[in-house]
């Protein structure tokens, strides 16, 4: 997600701000605390790793194109593709990592049908809203993925090293700072410090 910024100067050609570097790094400390010891040492770097970051430049395109395209275009149009392309490349890729189709069962389809339905509700949520905010609060916003991911991982028992809660806190931490204004923070300290005068 803290790649937004540094994708827009790319494409669009909107500049990072400072705090937008400050949260870069941030993001990127955090990550190497989620990998673990052996990540903060910039050693072990394994595919894991690789399709992490190839996922997240992914999201990155991802926020960036449908902010910019999100009202111009059909909405559930492209939320079809979306999720159409999506299914075609994970099932394809499935039988390559050792994955096969399941036995059939009524039971399963029920669940496809409700993961289906949710996917698509979900994304068609957040292309909608795309519409209203910009593609760096929207960054914001998906920031607390992992920050809810990481509770209700916790309500059914699921334990992290301390480790990994610095660096979630420190990834959350690196998307907030990222959307600190300082131009806005100065005019604010220097209304205030008028109006005690």
């Amino acid at each position: 997600m803290p790649l937004v910024p540094l994708l827009q100067w790319l494409f669009l050609k909107r500049r990072p701000t400072r705090m937008n570097f400050l949260g870069i790094m941030l993001a990127f400390l955090g990550l190497a605390c989620l990998a673990g010891p052996n990540g903060l040492d910039g050693t072990v770097v394994g595919r894991g790793e690789l399709f992490t970051a190839l996922g997240a430049l992914a999201i990155a395109t991802e926020i960036i194109l449908i902010s910019r395209y999100a009202g111009k275009i059909n909405l559930i149009r492209v939320t079809v593709i979306q999720l159409l392309v999506t299914s075609i490349i994970a099932f394809s890729v499935s039988a390559g990592v050792g994955e096969r189709v399941p036995d059939f069962s009524w039971g399963l389809i029920g669940i496809v049908l409700m993961m289906g339905f949710a996917s698509a509700l979900i994304q068609t949520t957040m292309n909608w809203a795309q519409k209203h905010v910009s593609a760096t609060r929207a960054t914001l916003i998906y920031a607390a993925e992992p920050v809810w991911g990481g509770v209700i991982g916790r309500l059914y028992g699921e334990r992290l090293p301390f480790l990994a809660f610095i660096g979630a806190a420190l990834i959350v931490l690196g998307v907030i700072v990222s959307e600190v204004r300082l131009k806005s923070l100065r005019r604010r300290a220097k209304r205030r410090h008028k109006r005690l005068r």
